[in-house]
């Protein structure tokens, strides 16, 4: 699979990551230190904790990245999750935004292990 591919696989805009990047070099290693990272789980962890903030951080991390990297798809639903626990008490039904960015995540990885094998 191409990395073009990959992207669409992934509901990311290549094109725009490339114009910022400029190879596919970068934006393969970029993507790699993304998965890496993790802070899908750290978010996962401090909202466990009740860390509202601390979830809240992670999630305003993963819209910056996300935007960053041409990641549309976990950029949108990043920014609505950062939105619901900006105010440091988030409503009843946020779990659903967890969920959407959770998956979102699980899709980049899958894309980019599929990518690299």
């Amino acid at each position: 699979m191409d990395l073009k591919k990959c992207y669409e696989e992934l509901g990311g805009n290549y094109e725009d990551v490339y114009l910022r990047l400029m190879s596919d070099e970068r934006i393969e290693r970029f993507l790699r230190k993304f998965v890496e990272m993790d802070d899908c789980g750290a978010m996962q962890k401090a909202l466990e904790a009740k860390d509202y903030h601390g979830a809240f951080l992670k999630a305003h991390d993963l819209k910056g990245t996300s935007s960053g990297l041409g990641l549309t798809r976990l950029y949108n639903s990043s920014s609505l999750l950062c939105e619901e626990l900006r105010s440091g008490t988030p409503s009843d039904d946020y779990q659903k935004l967890v969920d959407e960015v959770v998956k979102d995540c699980g899709d980049i990885r899958a894309a980019v292990k599929k990518y690299s094998e």
